[in-house]
């Protein structure tokens, strides 16, 4: 049995089924290589968005020392004050009771 030949129309369908396939692949190949680029866009935006990261805890780090101490200082500051409050307080309370003490006195002799 022999092969029944092929028709002109099979031909031109079998060229345009190589066209279709040879678009395809054009077009899966344009569509890699568009990815790729977008992944390594994203790669670099990530890669930037690590180190500006990086760079604010840092400065966030010499902020929050900076602050620490200031806060510290600004203590130290009120911790004195009333220290000095509380000697006064500590007067007071010395000078009332020998008022005290020395009006009994004179009362009780």
């Amino acid at each position: 049995m022999t092969m029944p030949q092929k028709k002109p129309t099979d031909q031109r369908l079998d060229n345009l089924d190589e066209k279709v396939e040879d678009g395809f692949a054009r077009a899966d190949k344009k569509v890699d290589e568009g990815f790729a680029r977008a992944d390594k866009k994203v790669d670099e935006g990530f890669a930037r968005v690590d180190a500006d990261i990086r760079e604010l805890r840092g400065e966030m780090k010499g902020i929050r020392t900076e602050l620490t101490g200031e806060m510290n200082r600004r203590f130290e500051a009120v911790a004195a004050r009333f220290d000095r409050l509380d000697a006064k307080f500590d007067r007071l309370t010395w000078g009332l009771v020998a008022s005290a003490l020395g009006i009994i006195a004179t009362r009780a002799f």
